[in-house]
């Protein structure tokens, strides 16, 4: 299929009811906003001639990136917080092990991702704004960063600033997918190939942020060893010891500890049986009152159990 883009134009074309919608946004207009200030609004020299006319859509398509990418890079950032502190690992490979199932994969796919740095630049728009762009269409892994960035979009992230919120940015998934189709690289069908793996990453990417919720409260909350909450007790990931270490886990009774328990009424009713019969079985031999008594206080002795410690069960929710 013959390309329908200008050659000088940004791969991602954005309808005129998009436009309208980003224009509406306080918070994409905050946004741009704030990238006036931070990031070069400049085209480099290789861009400058060509798309100088056409800067408009190249610094729309920058920012929209931004406002996709950004969020993600700093849910993993978080996560890499939480995790640390969780496993107190001394090697950042050993971090996924704070987290579990599509968490702990959405995490190592990020962090092999993110740990070149000329993808945190593209991530953060650093640079050209022509050549943040065209950076997307890199390679798969760019592009399936930025369709489950589409995604989830939706998806309130608990870890950036409070303010207004951004529009929802699934009508870049027509703009991504015609980019794709007019590419020569890609073809028309790698969109619909790609789709399936952005779909994982996107569930994935939603388990590690409940995820790095829940350790982050239970990290917050003051160390008790005899309290455990509800909130702890329910679909909470694992908090790990020091590398090499034993889980950390929640202080509950053991069955010893039930079985000691339930033993310790008769334990102290068959000793004072016990007593008695010496007792009784002492007064018949003895020729005097006065050895009955002090026989039975040795024997009383004798038998006086160790100092007992008592189990109290912490009903669920203390």
């Amino acid at each position: 299929m013959p390309s329908t883009t200008p050659t000088n134009a940004s791969p991602f074309l954005l309808k005129i009811h998009d436009v309208e919608t980003l224009a509406q946004s306080d918070g994409f207009t905050l946004l741009q906003e704030h990238l006036a200030k931070h990031c070069t609004y400049d085209l480099c020299d290789e861009h400058m001639s060509a798309h100088l006319e056409n800067n408009a859509r190249w610094l729309t398509a920058r920012d929209v990136l931004y406002a996709l990418l950004v969020p993600i890079v700093e849910l993993f950032d978080k996560a890499c917080s939480v995790a640390s502190q969780a496993t107190s690992a001394s090697k950042l490979e050993d971090l996924e092990y704070a987290f579990t199932g599509q968490a702990r994969s959405a995490f190592v796919w990020l962090q092999c991702f993110l740990s070149a740095e000329k993808e945190r630049d593209w991530c953060y728009s650093r640079g050209c704004p022509a050549c943040v762009v065209e950076h997307s269409l890199d390679s798969e892994y760019s592009i399936r960063l930025l369709y489950a960035a589409c995604l989830l979009s939706d998806v309130h992230y608990p870890f950036t600033l409070d303010g207004p919120t951004l529009p929802s940015f699934m009508f870049f998934l027509d703009s991504l997918a015609r980019a794709l189709q007019e590419d020569e690289l890609w073809g028309e069908d790698f969109y619909e190939r790609m789709q399936p793996k952005a779909v994982v990453t996107r569930n994935g990417i939603e388990d590690l942020t409940h995820q790095c919720l829940q350790l982050d409260q239970i990290l917050s909350q003051p160390s008790s060893p005899d309290v455990a909450t509800p909130e702890m007790s329910q679909n909470a990931s694992p908090i790990l010891a020091p590398v090499g270490g034993s889980p950390l886990t929640k202080v509950k009774r053991s069955k010893m500890a039930r079985k000691q328990m339930n033993l310790q009424v008769p334990e102290e009713e068959w000793m004072e049986e016990m007593l008695n019969r010496c007792s009784d079985q002492l007064s018949l031999e003895s020729d005097g009152a006065t050895t009955v008594v002090e026989t039975t206080q040795s024997l009383g002795a004798t038998l006086k159990p160790e100092p007992e410690v008592a189990v109290r069960e912490v009903p669920a929710g203390e």
